[in-house]
């Protein structure tokens, strides 16, 4: 029969992995009570959460998630020693890039992998997802290429008015002279 803290353990990481269904699993062996504290602040503001596991547990967590249980997940030889769970939701690249610069400073946090939108990413792959936009970036980017072609237009429509509005001008100068 299982012990009535963990499955609480469980639905409170269940919980978690339907609220924010992205995340990053790193080693946090050797960081200091302040380094943990001065990253889950940093984790914070770009509204990630960091959540210290029991293996097992999570991994009990993620087969009985809703949206996580039919994507057989498996993290491999990865997946072992002290880890967190850095659960991100939509802006995991930010989150990326957040550990990545902890990561820099403090060689004890070790990203060892990732989750993203039904695929398991290898530390490298979480590495190249620090390196993308955020969200907000991508739609401005966006709406810029959306735009580029009517700003292309109108500025075209403008100079031929300009242009004939020069020439009207000129043979007005050339009749009065």
């Amino acid at each position: 029969m299982a012990n009535q803290e963990k499955v609480e353990a469980v639905a409170n990481l269940k919980g978690r992995l339907e609220a924010k269904n992205n995340f990053i699993l790193a080693c946090y062996a050797g960081l200091t009570v302040e380094e943990i504290t001065g990253l889950r602040a940093q984790l914070r503001k770009e509204g990630s959460e960091m959540k210290v596991l029991k293996n097992n547990l999570f991994l009990r967590a993620l087969k009985e998630s809703e949206s996580h249980k039919d994507k057989n997940i498996s993290f491999g030889p990865e997946y072992q020693g002290p880890l967190a769970a850095i659960f991100a939701g939509e802006n995991l690249p930010a989150v990326a890039k957040v550990c990545k610069d902890f990561a820099k400073v403090n060689k004890n946090l070790i990203v060892r992998a990732g989750y993203m939108d039904g695929s398991v990413l290898d530390a490298t792959g979480v590495e190249a997802i620090a390196g993308l936009p955020n969200r907000e970036q991508l739609l401005a980017m966006i709406a810029g290429g959306i735009n580029a072609p009517a700003r292309t237009i109108a500025s075209g429509l403008n100079q031929i008015i300009a242009s004939l509005a020069r020439a009207i001008n000129a043979a007005a100068e050339k009749n009065n002279a």
